[in-house]
């Protein structure tokens, strides 16, 4: 069968078609391997930060934590140093006015207040200097977390973008795949309907030629593997059965005219041969029918083969000779009906002896 040029197009389409969406689907494929390490990345960094964040906060807590408990104190401290610092001043003041007024009891009695003082304001400042410390050193342990919870952040922030650029990258691969996809489709879709008409159409024509069959009378075994042809007179030739495919070795072979007429019917494996060539039985009795005639008019003459009579449809051809076949002097006669059966002959042997017909038969015309 013929192959159909539109189909063929049509399918190198939808191949190409098909070769660019699987080329857009292993893109999208590897975009989003590329997106979810990306994210994996990222997650992981997520829990990094966090991590950091609630050390960060832990640290703080206890930072804050000192703080309120030392705060109080020092500000009671401050307060307190501060006290003692001025009572030592005045302690002192006195003890020296004491002395100048050369009351050495008072001046010692003021002195002994005011060293008293003295160590006040010194255990006061010793304690303030401890707690204030122990102040830095929480401030102090809380800058190493507060570092490593920006640096996970930070971390976090740029594993953040790279996965945000795998995704934008996915997600326009994924727009791609799904416009190639939409032109697979599309070029699937015009196939299959390209490809359906054309089966139709040949079923369509695999239909005619089984029925062009069965009106010649092919046999039904023989139906579903057919090839028919027309020639360049108008016949149309059938062939079925052969070995391999329908017109191989062995093949049958039937002949019908432009008229519709079966006018060859050879069987699979039958011989080659005149005896195949079929006639109209009417044809060949009008035919016969018109050669005796014009023998018994003596219309036609004994000798080499020639034309003895030709009325401008149907010629006769007459010659006379020994037939091997039936040991006998016949007068042998062809007619041909140019009009009814321009390809075929009526082959007529007669008796000289009797005038009987001893065979008659169809024969191609040469």
């Amino acid at each position: 069968m013929a192959r159909d040029t539109e189909l063929d197009r049509l399918k190198a389409a939808q191949d190409l078609a098909f070769q660019r969406k699987q080329r857009a689907y292993e893109t999208m494929q590897a975009a989003w391997q590329r997106r979810s390490s990306a994210r994996d990345e990222m997650n992981r960094a997520f829990e990094v930060k966090q991590c950091a964040h609630e050390v960060q906060e832990a640290s703080w807590r206890d930072y804050q934590r000192v703080k309120r408990a030392n705060g109080p104190r020092i500000d009671q401290l401050n307060s307190q140093q501060e006290s003692a610092y001025q009572n030592m001043r005045r302690a002192f003041d006195n003890a020296s006015m004491a002395y100048d007024r050369r009351d050495g009891a008072a001046a010692r009695s003021h002195a002994d207040d005011g060293h008293a003082f003295k160590a006040e304001a010194r255990r006061c400042v010793e304690e303030r200097r401890r707690l204030v410390a122990e102040i830095r050193a929480a401030r102090d342990r809380h800058a190493g977390p507060k570092a490593d919870f920006q640096r996970a952040k930070a971390d976090f922030t740029a594993a953040k973008q790279r996965f945000d650029q795998a995704k934008a990258e996915h997600e326009r691969a994924k727009d791609e795949f799904q416009r190639a996809k939409r032109e697979f489709d599309a070029a699937r879709q015009a196939f299959k309907a390209c490809l359906d008409k054309v089966r139709a159409e040949r079923n369509r024509r695999r239909e005619d030629k089984r029925a062009i069959a069965e009106r010649a009378g092919v046999p039904s075994q023989y139906l579903d593997d057919l090839w028919v042809s027309r020639d360049s007179n108008g016949n149309t030739n059938i062939y079925f059965g052969g070995v391999g495919k329908s017109n191989g070795p062995g093949h049958g072979h039937y002949v019908i005219d432009r008229n519709g007429r079966v006018t060859y019917l050879r069987n699979p494996n039958d011989p080659h041969g005149s005896q195949n060539f079929q006639h109209d039985p009417a044809l060949e009795s009008r035919l016969t029918q018109t050669a005796l005639k014009l023998i018994n008019m003596d219309r036609i003459a004994m000798g080499p083969r020639s034309v003895q009579y030709h009325d401008g449809t149907v010629t006769v051809k007459v010659k006379s000779g020994y037939d091997v076949r039936t040991d006998t002097v016949i007068t042998d006669v062809i007619i041909i009906d140019r009009a009814a059966n321009p390809n075929e002959h009526l082959h007529l042997g007669i008796s000289e002896i009797d005038g009987s017909i001893i065979f008659q038969n169809w024969n191609k015309n040469h």
